[in-house]
């Protein structure tokens, strides 16, 4: 593996991390905010699209309320530079509570992101997720 390609796996996997964890402790919306561009924004859910941060903090609000002790754990990614762009193949495992009724439940979720890279680092601009598939509970 090139040695410029080392260095993008370690700056995406730490991009990957900071943006799973913060999701996963829900810090507040500014923090997440400079890892999301606000114009031209694609961020596909299966709920629903985003398209600039006034989206995403609508969007956000939402799943603050409708779910807490979220984990997410990423299992696999990949990445490929194409210039000015990164696009990142990820697989992740997305646990979390319901709060309408405490419900516990895990699952698999393979998501395709093209990150931006800004003079302050990399930053979402597409971000599509694809099936949730539900993980049995020998696989929890």
């Amino acid at each position: 593996m090139p040695a410029n390609q080392s260095a993008l796996d370690a700056e995406t996997a730490e991009f990957a991390r900071q943006w799973f964890d913060r999701l996963s402790a829900h810090e507040p919306v500014e923090r997440l905010l400079p890892l999301v561009v606000d114009r031209d924004l694609e961020m596909a859910f299966p709920e629903r699209t985003l398209r600039d941060h006034e989206d995403f903090r609508d969007w956000y609000a939402v799943v603050g309320e409708s779910f807490t002790d979220q984990d997410h754990v990423v299992e696999r990614l990949a990445a490929r530079d194409d210039g000015d762009t990164v696009h990142v193949d990820v697989q992740v495992v997305w646990t979390a509570t319901q709060t309408s009724d405490g419900s516990r439940s895990s699952f698999r979720v393979t998501q395709e992101w093209e990150l931006a890279k800004t003079p302050d680092g990399l930053a979402i601009v597409k971000y599509h997720v694809g099936a949730l598939n539900p993980l049995s509970p020998a696989e929890k």
